[in-house]
This record gives structure tokens, sequence and C-alpha cells, in this order.
């Protein structure tokens, strides 16, 4: 025990972001070797933008995404918890459902409101499926789950095993991204392994909106987003994003969200593409986004 609990104030501690970085840059190295040996080509250019958008992403999350959220994380731990001195036996788990809970509770949303898909749409706009994509982002991303994070410190997870326990899933999630992982079989239906994912990233009309976990099905299948693999999926918007500066793609999601904006002559309708589902048009004519429903059409 003493052993893991070594092991969780290291990956927990400062070298948390280096951890993170290192399994990144690691993984896209050891990809980016695959491709050279098996002689297949690569996106160079897609996978330099989606470096350039982590890099530039990550500078602004220092604040957003680290600082902010840790420190009301352990205001909330100091002075509210419920349980002390947790058992590292109960803390891990109960972090790991806490952090997957919020992790799909901010993913789901961020796919079904206007604003926060403007956000979330950089990580797909790539058309690439590998894992340089993996840290595709805008810098507004993602916050939601961090709030979502607060019952962790409110029962009483320890900031550190809370930290180390996300840091490990992140990690995955990056892993999750390999373009040369096949069809796992059963632990396709259990875990969300790359193809899994890669559903997530396609255009289809069956994959939008689906598989939205990190680390396992759990709460797809709970809350009916769950959808298995069947024809391979084809990544990226269905409103191509062709920009390879990650100065200018990075506002692909707002561009396009001001686009439909634009569309509409009211204040109310223009304020409600804030809220309503990307696919949502005033006027109940199909454009932009929502040609990747197929069938499904926009309602007023």
């Amino acid at each position: 025990m003493d052993s893991l609990r070594d092991a969780i104030d290291f990956i927990g501690g400062p070298a948390a972001l280096w951890i993170l970085a290192s399994v990144y840059f690691g993984l896209l190295v050891a990809e980016r070797v695959w491709y050279v040996v098996k002689q297949q080509s690569y996106n160079s250019a897609d996978a330099w933008c989606s470096v350039g958008l982590n890099l530039i992403s990550s500078t602004l999350n220092l604040i957003f995404a680290v600082l902010v959220p840790l420190a009301l994380y352990v205001l909330v731990f100091d002075n509210l918890r419920l349980v002390d001195g947790m058992a590292l036996w109960l803390a891990i788990p109960l972090a790991w459902l806490i952090q997957e809970f919020a992790y799909y509770w901010d993913h789901r949303l961020a796919h079904r409101v206007g604003l926060l898909w403007a956000f979330h749409a950089i990580h797909h706009s790539s058309n690439e499926f590998n894992h340089s994509t993996a840290a595709r982002g805008f810098a507004l991303d993602g916050q939601i789950k961090h709030l979502l994070a607060l019952p962790g410190a409110l029962i009483g997870v320890d900031p550190v095993v809370y930290i180390a326990v996300t840091v490990v899933m992140n990690a995955y999630g990056i892993w999750n991204h390999a373009s040369y992982v096949p069809r796992l079989g059963l632990l396709d239906r259990l875990l969300m392994t790359p193809k899994m994912h890669k559903v997530h990233h396609a255009n289809q009309p069956e994959y939008i909106d689906r598989n939205y976990s990190q680390v396992t099905l759990l709460y797809d299948r709970l809350f009916d987003s769950y959808t298995l693999i069947e024809r391979e999926p084809v990544v990226g918007l269905v409103k191509p994003v062709d920009d390879n500066n990650p100065f200018t793609a990075q506002f692909a999601g707002l561009k396009q969200l001001k686009e439909r904006i634009d569309m509409a002559d009211r204040w109310q309708d223009k304020l409600a593409y804030l809220w309503r589902p990307p696919e949502w048009t005033h006027d109940g004519v199909c454009r932009s986004e929502c040609p990747k429903y197929g069938a499904m059409q926009a309602t007023a």
C-alpha cells in the first residue's frame, strides 16, 4: 500500500502535467515512426496544427483548467468534506467514477449546446484520427467537468488522489486516439477503445453524438448514448475545416457559430443559437452542421 501511495503522490503531484506531456508527445512520435515503418501516408500539416492548438490551449488552460479548478477543489475538500482520511481502496474507485461522470456530461453538453459546441468543435475539426488529434482543443472547452468534479471533494477524495486518477484517465484518453489499433472484440463493448472513440469522431448519421465517455462505456450505456462500430468511421466535421494554421483554426467553431447566428434576423433567434443544439435552425431549414444528421430535420 505504501508503494501505491507513493505512486499516487508522484502522479498527482507537481509532475502531473509533465507526465501527460510525455505521454502525448511520446505516443505522437511512436505513432509517426509506425507510419514510416508501415510506409503509410501521414498528414504532417494536420498533425502540426494539432500540436500548435495543444500548446496554445495548454498555456491558457494553466489558469482556466488547472489553477482555478484545483483551488476550488481544495477549498471544498478543506472546509466541507464529509469523510476524513478516506482509504485509498475507496478513494481511487470513487475518484474514477466521479471523473468519468464529470467527463461524460461535460462532453455531452459540449455536443448539445451551441456555444459549448463552438468551443469543442475544434477537437473534431481534424480530418485525421491519430495521437496528434487527442490534444487538439480550444482553451474554453471542457470547463464544466471541473464543477462536476466537486462532489469528489465534498465526499472526501483527497485532491492528490483525484488528480492522479485524472492524469491516468487522461493518458488513456490520449492513447484511445490511436490510428493503428484494430477492433478489439469484447473490449470494444466494455472500454472506450480507439475504434470506439473513432466512432465518436465520425460524421456518419448513425455515429453522431455517440460514445461520449473517456475510459469505459459505463455511462454511455446508462444514458443511452452507446453505439457499436459497424461500417468504418469517417472522421471530421460535416462542414470541413481545412485550415492548418493553429492561430486561426482554433476559432473555427466560433466562426461557424457566427455564420449560423448571422442567418437570423430576430435577436431572440440569434441568442437561441447559443443554447440550442448545433443542428437547430431558426427557420427549420437544415444547413451547416444539420446535414450530418441525415434524415433528422431541424425544428424551430
